[in-house]
């Protein structure tokens, strides 16, 4: 017998425990491997996670008229932090040195609207007009406090600003910075409403000790009083272009390598005897710039959502380091974007894990794949949980590898609330079969009170790249048999 709840059946449950004949008969015609992930409620508590899964984005410069289902999926994911983009030179006409500040009022208000913090890319354009001697240092520095704190008024939200963009000479790079850390000394002396601004850089195209500690040694060697570093920033692509710019997919099948990156990050403060700062990873992803695996558009999409929920997962390790996801609307390479189109807010299947990671608890619990490899190939868990719900996302990162897992999540046990109710489970997947699926239970079911006991989910396929959650509730209605 089934019971409709919505447009939602809740099946009987018979394939709780073990997987359907239907699934096992997929399951053998693909040659599954066997895989569980192992969740430890008992003991396994990791404590709040370091930042909200999913709730940090980085959108595209210029990019803010979307349609109603776009902002309405937008904030449904409850944004955090989000990172936006200005540049002098466009909110201020340099030949009549005149403002133009309100240009950019209606493209900050939709992100600080929707958004705890804003994190600001602040292009200076001290090269060319310092450089080329179009403005003195004074004058171009008074001009860019008056700019910026017509914006820090307006918006009190915007927290941090992040100093250039993906600057390669970290010598010709150090000036701005030292520039820029002044103007925001001269707006945070103002008093403005809001909290007090934070400052960082080099803001880095790829996690590079060699560039980074070349920024930390000319900000060590800063004779400056004032001098202010309150944050590292850099990009990840899972890419290393110092040895060869074009062998760019050399880092895909590691997404695990980034989990050294705060201990690296601590290394290099103290051996210049500086305090240790947060990192923002400004922009994550899979495919830099205009670039695609051999697999096709539509594989491309499944694989960005699962490698970004890979690096997700290895910061989520991490103290002090927060990833922003890139981005709602790329202007070259549609692999990256959130949405089909910019107006009708069909999700593609990275909002679609954004929007999962999102619904987690805000309480880690150890979860463990026998199917992981070191370096990050393979079966992820991604468990958490608070007095009334538990959840558990996993998903098959394969870069293109084309392994399918017969995976099952084991749980050990429930928290208390579990054990006086029925139990609603509702699980969501974000299959290979669609690029622009909305997130919807595929399965309701209730099961009796999980007395003093866990849980052990049913045997499914999971296939390349291809990502699922299930959610376990206490609720009032009737087991269904």
């Amino acid at each position: 017998m089934a019971l409709a709840i919505g447009t939602i059946a809740l099946t009987s449950g018979a394939g709780y425990g073990s997987a359907s004949a239907a699934s096992l008969s997929a399951a053998t015609a693909t040659a599954s491997v066997p895989n569980t992930v192992h969740v430890d409620y008992l003991v396994g508590s990791q404590g709040a996670f370091p930042f909200p899964p999913g709730r940090q984005l980085s959108a595209a410069p210029n990019s803010w008229k979307y349609g109603t289902a776009t902002n309405a999926a937008l904030a449904k994911l409850g944004l955090t932090q989000t990172r936006v983009w200005l540049e002098f030179n466009q909110g201020y006409d340099v030949t009549s040195r005149t403002p133009q500040y309100s240009k950019w009022y209606d493209y900050l208000e939709a992100y600080a609207s929707r958004s705890d913090e804003l994190l600001l890319n602040w292009r200076s354009d001290y090269d060319p007009l310092i450089t080329k001697g179009t403005f003195t240092r004074s004058e171009l520095l008074t001009a860019e406090r008056d700019m910026l704190a017509d914006y820090k008024r307006r918006f009190p939200n915007i927290t941090y600003l992040e100093s250039e963009n993906e600057q390669s000479d970290i010598a010709a790079y150090y000036p701005m910075y030292k520039f820029t850390y002044q103007v925001v000394n001269a707006v945070n002396a103002m008093n403005l409403p809001g909290p007090k601004l934070k400052i960082g850089g080099p803001t880095t195209d790829i996690f590079t000790t060699y560039r980074i500690g070349k920024f930390l040694d000319l900000y060590a060697a800063d004779t400056d009083p004032e001098k202010r570093l309150d944050f590292i920033s850099y990009h990840q692509y899972l890419i290393d272009t110092s040895s060869d710019p074009n062998n760019w997919q050399t880092l895909k099948e590691n997404p695990a390598i980034v989990s050294t990156e705060r201990a690296q990050l601590d290394s290099m403060l103290a051996a210049r005897g500086l305090p240790k700062v947060p990192a923002m990873v400004s922009e994550i992803g899979v495919f830099p710039r205009d670039r695609t695996s051999s697999l096709g558009m539509s594989a491309d999409l499944h694989i960005q959502a699962a490698a970004l929920a890979s690096l997700s997962y290895y910061y989520l390790g991490q103290k002090s380091v927060t990833p922003f996801h890139w981005t709602i609307d790329h202007p070259d390479n549609d692999r990256k974007d959130l949405f089909a189109d910019r107006f009708t807010g069909v999700p593609r299947p990275y909002y679609n894990m954004m929007l999962m990671q999102s619904m987690l608890p805000g309480t880690r619990f150890r979860a463990t794949s026998d199917q992981l490899s070191e370096k990050g190939i393979g079966v992820y868990g991604l468990a958490a949980a608070d007095d009334d719900k538990f959840a558990v996302m996993t998903w098959n990162y394969q870069w293109t590898q084309q392994t399918t897992y017969d995976s099952k999540i084991v749980i050990s046990m429930l928290p208390k609330a579990f054990a006086r109710s029925n139990v609603l489970v509702t699980r969501y997947k974000i299959g290979d079969d669609s690029d622009t699926a909305t997130l919807k239970p595929v399965e309701q079911f209730v099961i009796e009170p999980r007395r003093g006991g866990g849980y052990t989910s049913q045997t499914l396929s999971l296939k390349p790249n291809e990502l699922r959650l299930i959610v376990l509730t206490p609720t009032n209605l009737p087991v269904t048999q």
